[in-house]
């Protein structure tokens, strides 16, 4: 009997506390068993040693005996009896259903008790024949709502964030480097190239042995289910649902290989076409010479990437850059720049404290950016006053936290470690920012977001951006098309018009790397920078864990082609705040 390792758990808690809510729980019942999950969390200790040692699970903040339980159940049998019990009483699909944008466990309950909604066919019938818009609670802008969210659903299907393949593979990656048989193993694909979101994931392996590891790899604790099987490769479900497949190769197809698969189609084709006119011919597990009709094709020893693409005189196009899009032309061209790296970075932007709705406070978040991220400052941005939801901070109480920051700043000055006093404001429906002028100017620098009214028009919501990039205070615009990877498509906007805009303001632009955002996009990034556009990768961190999203910014950065000096992390603090009020001062010039 498999047993469930401690991300499934995790996930099987969030199902427990959804049916719950689902089965008319109340809401602190329901909120225990996600506060059992992040409890589990963020503990480091395996499930091997929670479950060893004598109440161990119970000394978890958040988990009591009944909970304890229930997770040593999942554990020790991969199954929950009050789980499938209430599944038995639920719609047969809902699993299914909760991964709709819009459809909670409560609205589901409706639909089912109403009409007998229990799958996304059932639903769509529903929506098609007007039942749905019929059940009290269900209006026209519901329905639309539930609509777009179908439909971004399926747009989405078998996707997953970045985060969650990396998370995902990462164990499946340690185990299979640590196999005697494995020689060189490396991830492939969309992960390789750090997309946004990935479908299935590709591995590549070399080795002596290919059906020894394949048979290895198919009986590793994180494979789910084997999908397919052969002597050399195998396609498999991992945890979280996430596809992969592992091919194995001899150590003298290896870069051939792992070429193969990492590029995509337009830049793998662009390659085979231009080796073509050297007398090359490209395979996914070889090089071979062309030579005079009639003889035999001689296959060329390649070692590595960059070897394949000195073949064609080219400078090693990195990873995140191979996808078709003049990449080959530059690396020709030798006008590839160097990309930024994890190791440029030096200061934290766009972070939030308990003053607003971070779990941790300024002190520990300041520490853990000097600690963990190897930063010299840190950027604290609490909501403005206008996120209620949020907590944001009111306006009587930005002067107390100003006081806490020069306060921890004296006590951090013998690490060289600085706070900058910041907050990301709501751009409001008009465009203006929802702290006046005089608090604003209090702030060394400001993010500038929007928060709430995502359904205006095109039209009025470029006005509404441009407004805010033209208002002096607005130093950063912050996760600039709102969207919600595989949850919320991004609004209407000219974007072109935007960019330019912040390029000729000198207003930052920000590469927010919460996983779920991972906005702006990369497909984008490359144009605003030739318009000079530049850029603040900020991680828009809630607790010191979040501080981690840098590594995603970072990567995104990359895939948008962006140097050290196009990204002002980069910057020393008082390179940033200089810069910051050489920006302010400019657009304040440009409106008198």
């Amino acid at each position: 009997m498999r047993r469930f390792n401690k991300q499934q758990i995790i996930e099987q808690l969030g199902l427990f506390s959804a049916l719950l809510e689902f089965h008319g729980a109340n809401k602190f019942k329901v909120r225990a068993f996600d506060n059992a999950a992040a409890a589990l969390g963020s503990d480091p200790a395996s499930m091997e040693e929670l479950t060893a040692e004598s109440r161990r699970l119970e000394e978890l903040e958040g988990i009591g005996p009944s909970t304890a339980a229930l997770i040593r159940e999942l554990y020790e049998t991969g199954k929950s009896h009050d789980i499938e019990k209430m599944l038995e009483a639920a719609p047969r699909d809902i699993e299914v259903l909760m991964t709709v944008p819009q459809l909670g466990p409560k609205k589901i309950r409706v639909l089912y008790d109403a009409l007998g909604i229990e799958s996304i066919a059932d639903l769509e019938v529903a929506l098609s024949d007007g039942r749905v818009a019929e059940v009290p609670g269900f209006g026209g802008k519901t329905v639309e709502k539930i609509l777009n969210a179908l439909e971004l659903f399926r747009e989405s299907l078998g996707l997953h964030l970045l985060s969650t393949a990396e998370e995902t593979v990462a164990p499946v990656m340690l185990a299979l480097r640590d196999m005697g048989e494995v020689i060189r193993v490396e991830v492939a694909g969309s992960l390789r190239r750090k997309c946004e979101t990935i479908g299935d994931v590709d591995l590549v392996a070399s080795s002596g042995n290919p059906a020894q590891v394949i048979s290895n790899f198919t009986e590793l604790p994180h494979v789910l289910e084997v999908v397919e099987l052969g002597r050399t490769q195998a396609t498999v479900f991992l945890n979280g649902a996430v596809k992969a497949t592992l091919r194995v190769v001899g150590d003298d197809e290896f870069a051939p290989a792992l070429f193969w698969h990492t590029g995509n189609g337009e830049h793998v084709a662009e390659f085979i076409s231009r080796a073509g006119e050297k007398n090359l011919r490209v395979e996914e597990c070889g090089i071979f010479r062309t030579g005079p009709a009639g003889s035999d094709d001689n296959r060329l020893v390649i070692k590595t990437e960059q070897e394949i693409y000195a073949l064609l005189e080219m400078d090693t196009i990195e990873p995140e850059l191979r996808e078709g899009r003049g990449e080959l032309n530059a690396a020709a061209a030798h006008a590839l720049p160097t990309l930024v790296t994890r190791e440029d970075y030096r200061g934290v932007l766009h972070v939030h404290s308990t003053w607003s709705d971070g779990q941790k406070s300024i002190r520990e978040m300041a520490r853990a950016a000097l600690q963990e991220q190897n930063c010299s400052y840190l950027g604290i941005c609490d909501h403005s006053e206008v996120a209620v939801y949020a907590g944001g901070v009111k306006r009587e109480d930005i002067a107390r936290q100003h006081k806490e920051i020069d306060a921890i700043n004296e006590e951090m000055h013998g690490d060289a470690f600085r706070v900058l006093k910041g907050c990301e404001c709501d751009i409001l429906a008009d465009g203006s920012l929802d702290y006046s002028d005089e608090i604003l100017s209090r702030m060394d620098f400001v993010v500038a977001s929007v928060h709430s009214r995502f359904n205006m028009s095109a039209e009025e919501m470029t006005e509404r951006l441009l407004a805010a990039v033209e208002n002096p205070y607005t130093t950063i615009l912050g996760h600039l098309t709102g969207r919600l990877l595989l949850s919320r498509s991004p609004y209407a906007f000219d974007m072109n018009a935007v960019l330019q805009r912040c390029a000729d303001t000198g207003t930052i632009v920000e590469i927010n790397a919460d996983p779920h955002r991972l906005d702006l996009d990369w497909s984008h990034i490359h144009a605003a920078a030739e318009m000079g556009v530049r850029f603040a990768v900020n991680p828009d961190a809630h607790s010191t864990e979040g501080l981690d999203n840098i590594h995603y910014g970072i990567s995104i950065a990359r895939k948008g082609w962006l140097a050290a000096d196009q990204v002002i992390n980069t910057l020393s603090a008082e390179e940033f705040l200089k810069l910051a009020a050489e920006i302010r001062a400019e657009k304040m010039k440009s409106k008198k």
